[in-house]
Order: structure tokens, then sequence, then C-alpha cells
């Protein structure tokens, strides 16, 4: 990061690494994207500008030690592929340096919760619209008598210890039977 001026390149794959679930990118996409940063920044040295998805495309080629036409072309301009091929990094580098260097914890199991949570709540509204489908048609064929109910389905869990009820969610975040939970 130094050699190549990108003293922001840290901060960037620490936000990236550690933002929500649904938005959070892998060490291999962030490798990808430091190798990317570090092409772009030996071209823009020699002078050379680039649009994004050529840099993306000589950047896997330069990381796979692949020398192309692109590549030959890159020295004759000034950019040392050779050197910039070492300087570029894995996947487990940029771990090692996410939770060595800088620090960072991965809270996998804690998103593994939440993503448990999501995933349940998800498949209750999925079957919500299910039911909901069902009644609406026994309805308007005249199977059932009446007007179409609100349908609500839920997941309970059943503590085998104290013979609670807790919606599984609940159960999830608090990491067992609430009821028990308090009374330890």
């Amino acid at each position: 990061m130094d050699k190549y001026g990108l003293d922001d390149l840290g901060d960037e794959l620490a936000d990236r690494w550690t933002k929500p679930q649904s938005t959070r990118q892998s060490c291999r996409e962030l490798a990808e994207f430091f190798n990317i940063r570090v092409l772009d920044a030996a071209l823009r040295e020699e002078g050379i500008l680039w649009e994004r998805s050529l840099v993306e495309e000589c950047a896997g080629i330069i990381k796979d030690k692949n020398k192309s036409l692109t590549g030959f072309d890159l020295d004759s301009r000034g950019v040392d592929t050779d050197e910039v091929g070492e300087d570029m990094v894995s996947y487990q580098s940029i771990h090692n340096y996410l939770t060595d260097d800088r620090g960072i914890e991965y809270e996998r199991e804690i998103n593994g919760i939440r993503s448990r949570v999501n995933s349940l709540q998800q498949m209750q509204a999925r079957m919500e619209t299910i039911a909901t489908g069902i009644i609406a048609q026994s309805v308007a064929h005249n199977q059932i008598n009446g007007i179409e109910p609100n349908v609500e389905i839920t997941a309970k869990c059943i503590c085998k210890a104290c013979g609670s009820r807790t919606d599984m969610s609940q159960y999830l975040r608090e990491e067992g039977c609430p009821t028990c939970n308090r009374s330890n």
C-alpha cells in the first residue's frame, strides 16, 4: 500500500470486510479489489489511464503470471508487470492483514444467527403468501363460506426443560429458551 501511495486502502478493506452481511465482501473479493488498485496505481504512475474493466481484466492476467500481449505492451510503456505481479496478494494475505495487522474480529456467528432469523422470517412470509392464495382460491370457488381470513404462520420452539413456547426467531436471538435463560 505504501509503495503505490494507497494510504486509504487499509481502511477501505476493513470497512468492506465488516459491513453488514448483505454487502460484506469476502477476502477473495477484497484480494481482487486490492490487486486492481495496485495495477491501477502502477498504470497511473506511468500516465496510463484505463477504464476499470480493462484494469480488472489485466490484473487477472498479471496475477496469474500469464504474459500476454497486454503484459508485454505494459512493460514497453514503463510498467514492470513482473514487479506488479509480485506486489499482488492472495485472499489469505488479506485475511492475515485484517485479523493480525488490523486486529479485526470477524463476527461470523453473530451474523450467522441474524442470517438464520432472516431466512426463517422469509420462509414464514412465503408460507403466508401461499396459504393466503390457497384460501383466496377456495373462497372464490365457493368452497369456503364467508370472507377471506388474514393468515399468520408462526414457528414455535417448545422447550423440553420447562415446556414454554417461544417464537423461533426470539429463541434464536436469545440463544435458547428465554424462560430457562432468565432462571439461570
